[in-house]
């Protein structure tokens, strides 16, 4: 007993403690629903081995919400569990930087992440993003491509999104290998079979091959002719879908009675291209913002929490409930140091990485071991600037951007110290 307590990783230990005693409370001071109840029937449907009656949303978070529903407890339970199983990934991850206090201040990164925390407790699937992305990582850093190659899979059922990442990969394995050996590995090309195999299921037996039927309603929302007003001050949902909004009768789509969801999506798909064609002047204005948006802003977006609604008939923004308190603009003020820190240490790495290629004879890529956590925010760019972003579509990607930005520092700093001591 004594020798199994000592192997214990009590640092590690008191890094999970510490996180969960963040997350219990932040949920004490929320005013928000915790929303992976939200999976419960779609769980249930799967423990009955039915097929899910819907593909608005892809199966993967209910299926990690399944076993909490299999035993009858409560699925907030999930929250704490994939939190926890997350940040061990995340503990492993950091423990690739080659400083040891580069590798404290990225694993403080996490608890710092106020925002981030704070969706782990109230979002529907942020807590699964969080599990799943940061072991696709470490997988995929660890070359461990068969589980990495699951693992994505599950995410991109999680959030349709991430398909573009997993493929991005997977074609970037494919010619790397190539590459290396003149040889063509076709099972590089593992996200290609996945996502034949799955748009063949959804045919079959939702009638689209899209990955999760709410794709078109999300490419209306980000091609509407008023989008770049919402976007990033305020909630785009609910700004543009007032009572003369975007989805009224005489502004929105017709969707006929009796369509089905696929058919519903291909309406909403079709009226996104006709309106970034006809509306091309805010068409290109919501492009810079979405770039923006992504890159740069500092503040969470949708920067406010309250309701604000256009009226698209009478060109008017009504103010509803605003729900400012001092919580939620603490948690505010809190990102935007976090994220402004974050921006401003990326665009020196990238200058530091820029100097070091070309004024050192190696290859300072081939020495960064956490290189591919770069890859889920960059492919990540392609969604969020082609369609929409928002805070919590980024916030998990950029978090892994951290250990790779201290790692940069890291080997900059002993590439400094190597030259003084050959100058000496």
């Amino acid at each position: 007993m004594i020798t199994f307590l000592r192997n214990l990783n009590w640092q590690l230990i008191g890094y999970i403690v510490l996180l969960q005693t963040e997350l219990i409370g932040i949920h004490a001071m929320s005013d928000l629903i915790p929303g992976t109840n939200n999976w419960v029937e779609k769980a249930k449907q799967l423990l009955d081995l039915q097929i899910p009656t819907d593909n608005f949303y892809g199966p993967g978070s209910a299926l990690l919400v399944l076993p909490f529903v299999l035993i009858g407890t409560s699925t907030y339970l999930a929250n704490h569990f994939y939190f926890g199983l997350g940040a061990i990934a995340y503990w492993y991850i950091c423990k690739a930087i080659p400083s040891k206090y580069g590798k404290t201040v990225a694993l403080f990164a996490l608890p710092a992440n106020v925002y981030l925390i704070w969706l782990i407790d109230s979002s529907q699937d942020t807590v699964f993003e969080f599990f799943l992305l940061l072991w696709c990582v470490f997988f995929l850093s660890r070359k461990r491509t068969g589980l990495f190659a699951v693992t994505g899979f599950i995410l991109c059922e999680v959030r349709a999104g991430y398909w573009i990442f997993y493929l991005g990969v997977s074609v970037l394995l494919f010619f790397r290998f190539y590459l290396r050996q003149r040889k063509f590995r076709l099972r590089k090309l593992f996200a290609l079979y996945f996502l034949v195999v799955s748009s063949i299921f959804n045919v079959v037996n939702y009638g689209s091959p899209s990955p999760a039927l709410e794709g078109g309603l999300t490419a209306y929302f980000g091609y509407t002719k008023y989008h770049y007003l919402s976007l990033p001050k305020m909630d785009m949902d609910v700004f543009l879908s007032g009572p003369n909004g975007a989805f009224s009768p005489s502004n929105g789509p017709e969707i006929p009675s009796g369509s089905t969801p696929a058919e519903t999506n291909s309406i909403y798909q079709k009226a996104a291209i006709d309106s970034a064609l006809s509306n091309k002047k805010e068409t290109v204005l919501g492009w810079m913002q979405k770039f923006d948006s992504y890159f740069f802003d500092v503040q969470k977006i949708p920067h406010l929490p309250g309701k604000y609604v256009l009226d698209q008939e009478k060109k008017i923004i009504s103010i509803g409930d605003e729900r400012l308190n001092w919580n939620l603009v603490s948690g505010n003020l809190t990102y935007l140091i976090y994220r402004s820190a974050l921006v401003v240490a990326g665009l020196i790495s990238l200058g530091l990485l820029i100097g070091l290629s070309f004024t050192q004879k190696s290859n300072i890529l081939s020495q960064l071991r956490l290189l591919p956590l770069a890859l889920p925010f960059f492919f990540g760019a392609i969604p969020g600037i082609l369609i929409y972003t928002e805070t919590r579509f980024k916030i998990v990607s950029e978090l892994l951007l951290i250990p790779l930005i201290i790692e940069i520092w890291s080997r900059a700093k002993r590439v400094k110290n190597s030259e003084k001591l050959s100058l000496s």
